[in-house]
């Protein structure tokens, strides 16, 4: 297959950093490889090694059906289906037990117009990667509309961190009545015997998390974005003893202005600038149209959530995605930059890169076929370069982007 072509546009953004800062590495060529070109409804994809062969193996849902594909062949298995999983909205994969295969928490049953629908479930492997899946309730969850895995104790064990995108209570269309409320399971484990989900944190139209973990910091901290904007939320540094679960929650940036619910933020990350600055990437307002960044200082990441003034202006490096919904951050030309991966799912929909050249940064049109619901990245090749996965929803499609470096031949990457 021959390499993608790419269209360029230089964007008129200057970016507000150290103008002596070394000259970054050009943008790779891209190949496009396409992973699945029938997954009707494609919603959300992930990287992750389901079967234990420490190679990253993708996983798509969308349309009441949840599927892995295998590295290297892809082939294509089913983990469950509409009987089992309707309204399929989110999926958090890991190897809970350690048994080297790996289970995946489900989020489904949502309906958008409908915020007391919701469930909770996990999916667990058969003996072999050909045996049926079996799939189990664990919580009825109003509006769930996005699942991670993140150790947000320090203890090494891992917990499920779950956010519906809306309050119970809310109605369209503007949904502000009630507000969704993060929450986390602890110490999440496959029996019955689960602690009560604590509570993090309250926001009107909550469509994204990320897990971060902060320079400095031995447990993982969250960020939302939402009506509100981004928010940042962590563990109390001294917890007591008469609420041994506090959480604290700052408002970093409030994202773009607007009448509810098309205000705030809509997705977020967050990724590297340098060794200097952390890249905070956004797309504002919910399902909008603007793919925004900001630097904080690293030194500041570790005391950000007690100074968020310290985080930089504002850029828009892009106006035009019409309802915005991918986004993601990667570094793959090895220059300490993250580029800025976004997509939409509207008119003249698209995968699109934001590169940053020294001075300024520039769009290049990745994929004009998709219409982008979700992006994930990994080294699924393993040759040590982060790769790109994007989901299509009307498109149907599953699509691998893998960076050719201008100076490496093609025959180097199979």
């Amino acid at each position: 297959m021959r390499p993608f072509t790419m269209l360029s546009l230089m964007l008129l953004n200057p970016f507000p950093g150290d103008d002596e800062a070394a000259p970054p590495s050009p943008l790779p060529s891209f190949k496009r490889i396409v992973i699945d070109d029938t997954f009707p409804g494609g919603y959300q994809v992930e990287v992750a090694d389901v079967n234990g062969d420490t190679r990253p193996d993708i996983i798509a849902l969308g349309g009441g059906t949840c599927a892995w594909y295998e590295n290297p062949s892809w082939q294509k298995r089913i983990i469950t289906g509409p009987d089992q999983t309707p309204g399929i909205i989110s999926s958090a994969t890991t190897d809970l037990d350690g048994d080297g295969r790996a289970e995946v928490a489900i989020a489904y049953d949502f309906a958008m117009r409908e915020p007391t629908r919701g469930k909770l479930g996990l999916a667990r492997p058969g003996a072999s990667p050909d045996d049926k899946w079996s799939f189990q309730t664990i919580a009825e969850v109003p509006s769930i509309h996005r699942l991670r895995w993140g150790d947000t104790r320090g203890d090494g064990r891992l917990d499920l961190i779950v956010a519906p995108i809306f309050g119970p209570d809310s109605t369209p269309p503007a949904f502000q009545e009630d507000s969704a409320r993060l929450m986390v399971f602890p110490s999440f484990t496959i029996g019955a015997n689960r602690p009560k989900p604590e509570s993090v944190a309250l926001a009107p139209v909550m469509h994204a998390i990320a897990v971060v973990r902060l320079p400095e910091n031995h447990r993982d901290s969250i960020l939302s974005a939402s009506n509100l904007g981004v928010s940042l939320h962590r563990r109390a540094e001294v917890v007591d003893p008469e609420s041994p679960h506090t959480w604290l929650s700052v408002r970093l940036t409030p994202g773009a202005s607007g009448t509810p619910p098309a205000r705030g933020a809509s997705e977020i990350h967050l990724g590297h600038f340098g060794s200097d600055h952390a890249l905070l990437a956004t797309i504002e307002p919910w399902h909008g149209s603007n793919v925004a960044i900001s630097t904080i200082p690293r030194a500041a990441l570790t005391t950000v959530g007690h100074q968020p003034d310290q985080i930089g202006p504002r850029t828009i490096l892009d106006d035009s995605l019409d309802d915005g919904h991918a986004l993601w951050l990667a570094d793959v030309n090895g220059d300490g930059i993250d580029e800025v991966f976004a997509g939409h799912r509207g008119t003249n929909h698209r995968v699109s890169v934001y590169h940053f050249d020294g001075k300024t940064w520039q769009r290049t049109i990745l994929d004009s076929t998709i219409a982008a619901q979700d992006l994930r990245g990994g080294d699924l090749n393993q040759d040590g370069i982060p790769d790109i996965v994007a989901i299509g929803g009307t498109s149907q499609n599953v699509i691998w982007y893998r960076p050719r470096p201008a100076s490496t031949s093609a025959s180097s990457h199979p």
